[in-house]
């Protein structure tokens, strides 16, 4: 029999209960119904045994039923077992159906996830401990603009947490429309002020187009004038400013590069006269 299931939280849980039932059974993976259909057909197989693309599961019922019991984890930091499998498939190199058998032999113990004495435990130890990293990253060091009064941000990630920084960035300015860019793609937070649903996924080049009225697009300028008038040379601490904004983290957003660049070079002379009018 083949097993078809949805790379999500849902459809991974599904996948791995069906998998401890029927061991023998194959398994194949899509993000949404025309992907699994292109790998149908691509496969010449006409009937599968669909899983997580018709309803929302009860994940929490599955983990206790493939886990059983879950006590304190290694590091209190890190996610339970729902947050560790959304950001494994997050990563650029996870392989959902590799995922599936990989948790199925952690049946009934859950320290296994986290604990890394498997050679594949400890890689998907270390792909979800690489997209919380970059999440946090971009979250410290991604610096949004103003764009027709849109807060915007292009991001750059090998994984894909675009939408997750986008939900993150609304959070923090809900009185704004949020607009995160990621390659052809935007993720558009907040949409209600454009007339959008509250979350939504765009093309980048409508995100463009979009506008709000009570947005300021001055807010970089006035940014970089304050930062410059209170730098005191003689106060620089160059070593100490690099770990604070690292160079990997520079080419998040136009402003991190700027500050980074200050980091290098130092900045221009500045002084509060330059705010009185």
């Amino acid at each position: 029999m083949i097993v078809a299931f949805r790379e999500n939280v849902g459809g991974v849980l599904l996948a791995c209960a069906e998998l401890m039932e029927d061991p023998n059974c194959d398994l194949i993976s899509a993000k949404d119904k025309d992907g699994l259909q292109q790998k149908m057909d691509f496969a010449g197989v006409d009937e599968v045994k669909v899983l997580g693309f018709r309803g929302i599961a009860d994940t929490t019922t599955l983990v206790r039923n493939i886990f059983g019991k879950q006590g304190s984890r290694m590091f209190q930091r890190d996610p339970d077992v729902e947050g560790y499998i959304a950001m494994v498939l997050r990563h650029r190199s996870s392989s959902p159906v590799e995922l599936v058998r990989f948790l199925c032999s952690c049946k009934d113990n859950v320290d296994l996830l986290y604990s890394g004495k498997s050679i594949t435990g400890k890689k998907y130890y270390n792909f979800m401990r690489d997209v919380t990293r970059s999440y946090h990253r971009l979250c410290m060091f991604a610096r949004p603009y103003f764009v027709n009064g849109v807060l915007s941000v292009k991001v750059d990630s090998p994984h894909q947490i675009g939408d997750m920084f986008c939900r993150w960035l609304a959070r923090k300015n809900p009185d704004l429309p949020v607009s995160v860019i990621e390659g052809e793609i935007a993720w558009i937070g907040n949409g209600r002020h454009v007339g959008l649903e509250h979350f939504t996924k765009v093309p980048s080049s409508l995100a463009g187009s979009l506008e709000f009225s009570n947005g300021r697009d001055e807010v970089d300028d006035m940014w970089d004038m304050y930062y410059d008038s209170q730098m005191i040379p003689n106060r620089r601490n160059k070593s100490h400013a690099k770990k604070l904004q690292p160079k990997a983290s520079a080419s998040m957003s136009g402003m991190s590069e700027r500050d980074r660049y200050k980091v290098e070079r130092g900045i221009a002379n500045c002084t509060l006269d330059n705010f009185v009018s």
